[in-house]
């Protein structure tokens, strides 16, 4: 079994010049953290080197590792693949880059719950942020059963910790519903998650985030091919809740 006990994996990019800022917000708060046994891995696939020497200067506060991930797709499930890949700790916490945990015990938190059950995943509250210091917007999560469908009420990927021996990587033909898709899969074959109701991770709301950048033409084609992925499940109601968005994604 590792020494390490959480790896922080954060997979990188330029974010239109602003990845590197916000970063450094998210490297800050790791280091400020009260539980101390974690690696933080970097997986980055900018086209220039300021993720690389903001790490460089972190190397000294943080047991980080930088890897540059110059090959494959370039987008955030590959990247968030790469990243655990070179996870060692028992536990994967993701994080994007832009969002940062909210208070310094927020790994302590999580530490009380994986050492103390048998759980495969855990999902915490959060908060939202424009500007990384005002927060608004509690989110508590929970699970529904057509969640595959895009009705995220867990939140983004920055919310769950997973255990490493057998975690399941994201589904890398999927870009907007990356993150649905997967809590889909851990429940089928883990049941629900351990759901962590304090407030443990601010996700920074920015015009350069995914979500705001696909177009609707890729979510239908997300839809369509969730709905096939998961034709054996569909239902009635599931059918319904696909119809009625991919009839939004039109307006």
């Amino acid at each position: 079994m590792s020494d390490v006990y959480f790896s922080v994996c954060i997979p990188c990019y330029e974010m239109s010049g602003k990845g590197h800022k916000y970063l450094e917000h998210n490297l800050n708060q790791l280091v400020n953290q009260d539980f101390k046994n974690f690696e933080v891995i970097i997986s980055d696939q900018s086209v220039n080197n300021k993720i690389k020497l903001l790490c460089e200067k972190y190397k000294k506060k943080l047991d980080l590792k930088y890897f540059l991930n110059d090959n494959g797709k370039k987008q955030a499930s590959a990247n968030t693949n790469f990243a655990m890949k070179k996870a060692s700790g028992q536990v994967i916490k993701i994080i994007f880059q832009d969002d940062y945990l909210y208070t310094n015990k927020a790994l302590s938190n999580l530490y009380n719950v994986f050492s103390r059950t048998n759980i495969s995943w855990c999902v915490c509250a959060s908060e939202h942020s424009y500007d990384g210091v005002t927060v608004f917007r509690s989110f508590y999560p929970n699970y529904n059963d057509n969640i595959q469908l895009g009705n995220n009420t867990i939140s983004s990927p920055s919310v769950i910790a997973v255990r490493r021996e057998n975690y399941i990587p994201f589904d890398e033909k999927l870009i907007y519903l990356m993150d649905v898709d997967l809590y889909k899969r851990y429940f089928d074959r883990d049941g629900m998650p351990f759901i962590l109701n304090d407030i443990l991770v601010v996700n920074r709301l920015h015009d350069k985030q995914v979500s705001q950048l696909v177009t609707k033409s890729l979510i239908r084609s997300e839809l369509y091919y969730i709905k096939r992925k998961f034709k054996n499940q569909m239902n009635i109601k599931s059918l319904f809740i696909y119809l009625k968005r991919i009839l939004k994604s039109y307006f």
